[in-house]
């Protein structure tokens, strides 16, 4: 198998039909993987309560606190480089695997240091050990997705991670009924990140080779690029875990494990932008060979991640009561109000990751990463400014605020560095029909919140009709994109 088939693979279809294939792979997989999670969720937090729920979200937000450590940025990096075929595909592979590992044993060390020195309760710090000991596994496999994320086989790749999320949820239940307590349930959940290893080396054995002989060369050149991107990764897990360790310090456990519960929602719906920002990756890769096709597909992307965020945020305002009481039962009440918050400031992270991971492809790592460190340095501040003020649902308007900036941020470079630009008459008509979503399900309100939405849900239907939200044109514009990326 050449170097170059490693990437591409025999055959390889139209651009167009794999970018769709690839985004409905990665819808499917991270939904049913996400829901999948939803219900590990649930089982913890009926069987443990609220208290012991939220020590539990802590130990995992300590463990993916050192997970950008773990992995600095190399994934990214390695599936770019992949993309464009330009190297030794093996020996890529094989000093990515050894770069990981150096990593990883570190984050582990730095993890044991954090956890008792910071953390009074010998239990908690303890469980986090645990929890971040699978970094050693995961620098073994991870590095293999990226080999399928350049060929865009995401069907394979996201079989591999639903099933390891049906294993995990498995164990889960079987522990919880057999009465496990918190430490027991987190080592089930650690001794889980096994299997993805199991069956990752399962599907991808003969497809790929590894080149395990550490080359100086590659692997300072995979670090030189990595570096920005890994800092940045880490920046970006404080980021966005910082909320929840600084409410265990200021608020206490319980105040962690109703706002676990309500961002478990916010990232069941972000699976929508990693899904299409992950299918158009290595496109957006191609952007000095290809600007034209790379500001289609950013317009695009931008264009139906509004389409869909913005009915999310109506619908969650309406319903967030009604799901908190659905996934989690009693004593999660007051989960809801920070949930209405967080799924606004969701429609900011759509735009904001869409022109993150424009800048990566693009090679403004540097960029990137000082929009990052902007970006949690207000985040850490609003928490430390409202959390003492206003509890779980000042770290969730803290969270829409920094997403605002952020967003304003990322833009504003992506124009200026890379030259490419949004137009806006898509969204302004999207908000339309918004608005009109809004009004019907205020209205139908009396006949319950069910209702109310399906109601709205409707109106915004008509809308996007009335105001042409369904483009005619998309597939012969979708054809003419595949077509000019194709022959770049």
């Amino acid at each position: 198998m050449s170097e170059q088939s490693l990437v591409n693979g025999e055959g390889r279809p139209s651009l167009l039909r794999r970018i769709l294939l690839g985004m409905a792979a990665l819808l499917a997989g991270n939904v049913a993987s996400t829901l999948t999670a939803m219900a590990s969720s649930m089982v913890l937090a009926r069987h443990l309560g609220v208290a012991d729920y939220g020590r539990y979200s802590l130990v995992f937000l300590y463990a993916s606190l050192f997970q950008g450590l773990a992995s600095f940025g190399l994934d990214d990096i390695l599936t770019r480089e992949l993309s464009r075929g330009r190297r030794s595909a093996e020996r890529l592979l094989g000093n990515a695997v050894l770069l990981r590992l150096l990593f990883s044993v570190v984050a582990i060390c730095l993890c044991v240091v954090a956890a008792h020195w910071g953390e009074q309760d010998r239990a908690v710090a303890w469980a986090a050990v645990l929890a971040v000991l699978p970094l050693l596994v995961s620098a073994l496999y991870v590095p293999l997705w990226s080999v399928l994320a350049a060929r865009m086989e995401y069907p394979l790749r996201e079989a591999i991670v639903v099933g390891s999320r049906v294993g995990e949820l498995a164990l889960l239940v079987a522990f919880a009924v057999a009465g496990a307590g918190f430490l027991a349930l987190v080592g089930v959940t650690a001794l889980a990140q096994t299997v993805p290893l199991g069956l990752t080396l399962w599907r991808m054995r003969g497809r790929v080779r590894l080149d395990l002989r550490w080359d100086r060369p590659t692997a300072r050149d995979l670090l030189v690029q990595a570096a920005p991107l890994g800092v940045a990764s880490v920046v970006a897990l404080v980021y966005g875990r910082v909320d929840g360790v600084l409410l265990a310090r200021l608020a206490g456990y319980e105040a962690v494990g109703l706002y676990s519960a309500a961002y478990k929602f916010l990232n069941l719906a972000l699976t929508l932008p990693y899904v299409v920002n992950a299918a158009v990756f290595p496109v957006m890769a191609r952007i000095e060979e290809d600007r034209l096709t790379v500001q289609v597909v950013f317009q695009r992307t931008f264009d139906y991640l509004t389409l869909l965020a913005l009915p999310l945020a109506v619908g969650t305002t309406v319903l967030a009561p009604s799901l908190v009481a659905l996934v989690y039962g009693r004593g999660f009440e007051g989960a809801a109000e920070p949930l209405r918050v967080l799924l606004w400031a969701a429609g900011f992270m759509f735009a904001t990751r869409t022109c993150r991971q424009l800048l990566v492809a693009g090679g403004a790592q540097t960029a990137h990463l000082a929009l990052l460190v902007g970006g949690a340095v207000a985040n850490i501040l609003l928490n430390l400014w409202w959390i003492p003020a206003w509890g779980i649902v000042g770290a969730a308007w803290a969270t829409l605020c920094a997403e605002a900036l952020m967003l304003a941020g990322s833009y504003w470079v992506v124009r200026k560095r890379l030259g490419l630009q949004l137009q806006w008459g898509f969204a302004v008509r999207a908000a339309g029909a918004t608005a009109a979503m809004a009004l019907t399900s205020a209205a139908s309100a009396p006949l319950g919140p069910w209702i109310s939405v399906a109601v709205g849900g409707g109106a915004y239907l008509a809308g996007a009709v009335v105001f042409g939200l369904w483009p005619r044109e998309t597939r012969a514009l979708l054809e003419s994109v595949g077509i000019r990326a194709g022959a770049s």
